[in-house]
């Protein structure tokens, strides 16, 4: 993680608190309003899991079944503050995730990761969707690519959502996940991953 995965953690902090103090101060300052509601706060509760793999040199593949609950914010008020309306939404997500490890030995990672999400509806039933940020992570997996078990990871993807109700969708997608200690220990190779996630949507 070095110059654009810091810039990544300063943006997705200072939005972090735009959160905190702009958006959520405006819904508890109405809480009655319909509409203050569907502009802010809370849009999206999900769950994804599938399949991710990577390469070690010295070991067998790093293979695991992730598990990841997000939480989705609806942050476009902020970027129309700055007069940037693009069409579809813009979602800054808190992903939490227990990931279970089963290869080259088992074992299982858990963390927190900080998202950005623009979806873009195709039809009504059907958007697309792309991600990225970054998160903290520790495995009880020992690697020959890393001194240490807590690490930094970032991360990106795409998919596809599916509404099969007016409020609730299934998601296809795929995600890259590199992640390394940034400079605390050597050794520092880091790890890369490619994920398979699906997974089911509730909208607010």
């Amino acid at each position: 993680m070095q110059g654009k995965g810091k810039f990544l953690c300063v943006f997705i902090f200072i939005l972090f608190l735009y959160l905190l103090t702009g958006v959520q101060g405006e819904i508890l300052a109405d809480e009655g309003s319909e509409e203050t509601r569907k502009e802010g706060g809370i849009r999206e509760l999900g769950i994804m899991s599938g399949w991710a793999f990577g390469d070690l040199k010295r070991q067998d593949d790093y293979e695991m079944v992730p598990l990841y609950v997000q939480c989705g914010f609806d942050i476009k008020p902020l970027f129309e503050k700055i007069h940037i309306n693009p069409p579809g939404s813009i979602d800054f997500l808190f992903e939490p995730f227990m990931n279970t490890i089963t290869s080259p030995d088992a074992n299982a990672e858990t963390g927190l990761n900080f998202m950005l999400k623009y979806r873009y509806p195709l039809i009504q039933k059907l958007h697309l969707y792309a991600e990225g940020g970054v998160g903290l992570l520790y495995t009880t997996q020992h690697t020959y690519e890393q001194a240490t078990q807590f690490n930094f990871n970032e991360q990106f993807g795409a998919g596809i959502s599916f509404f099969f109700a007016e409020n609730k969708s299934f998601n296809v997608g795929y995600r890259y996940r590199h992640f390394s200690n940034a400079g605390i220990e050597e050794p520092n190779a880091g790890v890369d991953m490619r994920m398979i996630l699906t997974g089911i949507s509730i909208y607010y």
